[in-house]
């Protein structure tokens, strides 16, 4: 891995606005900082103008090209298991109400070699950049299906209120819809003490006064604590489509999801395309 060439992103990221592959630069330990207290404080760090003028259109234009390869999933979700609710809880209960997740999801196996999505998500200066925000080690996930995706949503598509698996996700947003598609959220809504359990309750039945509404311009870079704070997409309206590549990382390397995941999130478990790239960290990290 170390003869392969890292991917050139100097036509698609803001390396001035952001300079974060260059490690002395005062303003990448500013933009560690500040990002560290919005995390401190809401639970999301926002890198407006992430990606230039010309590299938003590129990547735009891409997804377009590909979208006849989307994977469209129409699922209802818990936000708390079943199984660890009381039972006295009645059928009626919020709880016991299913989330809608309804949209489109175009895996990583569909972005070849000269995506310029997988450049952004194959470089380098992001792992390290997350790594100082996080205090802790962060990797690239190795995953031919899910170590980055595009998701769209239109005409009232929505992921409603849920939790994430992961402890943090980083997004990246490509186009708003129409109208709608805002980012809604409950900072720090629960932890490893607390699940929350009121101040969820509060918001499904639409009486919390905590609920943050964020309307994103695109090409903002988003990294956020999805396992700790309530969340969803509201309803994306119109035909065009809301599109957010999410890239996946990991503490350790070698990350691979099983194939019950990559069944349910692109409907195959043979990938189209597999990264050398990405191939040549697994095997270094075997």
């Amino acid at each position: 891995m170390s003869t392969m060439q890292a991917p050139d992103v100097s036509h698609l990221v803001d390396l001035e606005r952001y300079p974060i592959d260059d490690l002395a630069s005062p303003k990448r330990r500013e933009l560690i900082e500040n990002a560290k207290a919005s995390l401190r404080e809401s639970g999301l760090a926002s890198f407006p103008g992430f990606l230039t003028e010309k590299g938003l259109a590129t990547c735009v234009a891409e997804v377009e090209s590909l979208k006849s390869k989307a994977y469209a999933r129409d699922l209802l979700r818990f936000i708390y298991p079943q199984e660890t609710l009381d039972p006295s809880l009645p059928a009626d209960h919020p709880f016991r109400k299913p989330q809608p997740l309804i949209q489109r999801m175009l895996s990583a196996d569909v972005f070849d070699g000269e995506s310029e999505l997988r450049k952004i998500y194959e470089w380098g200066g992001l792992p390290p950049f997350f790594a100082e925000i996080l205090d802790q080690s962060v990797h690239h996930i190795v995953d031919p299906f899910l170590s980055l995706a595009v998701i769209m949503m239109n005409n009232g598509q929505t992921h409603d209120w849920h939790f994430d698996g992961n402890d943090w996700v980083v997004t990246l947003l490509l186009q708003r819809p129409e109208s709608g598609g805002q980012f809604e959220f409950v900072p720090h809504t629960r932890d490893k003490e607390n699940p929350g359990l009121d101040r969820v309750e509060a918001v499904l039945r639409g009486t919390s006064e905590e609920v943050i509404s964020i309307t994103q311009d695109a090409g903002t870079l988003v990294l956020f604590y999805g396992d700790q704070s309530l969340h969803r997409v509201a309803p994306s309206n119109g035909s065009r489509d809301r599109m957010v590549a999410a890239f996946s990382y990991d503490n350790a390397p070698g990350f691979v999801f099983n194939e019950k995941v990559h069944m349910n999130a692109s409907g195959r478990t043979t990938p189209l395309y597999v990264s050398p790239r990405l191939s040549a960290m697994a095997d270094a990290a075997n």
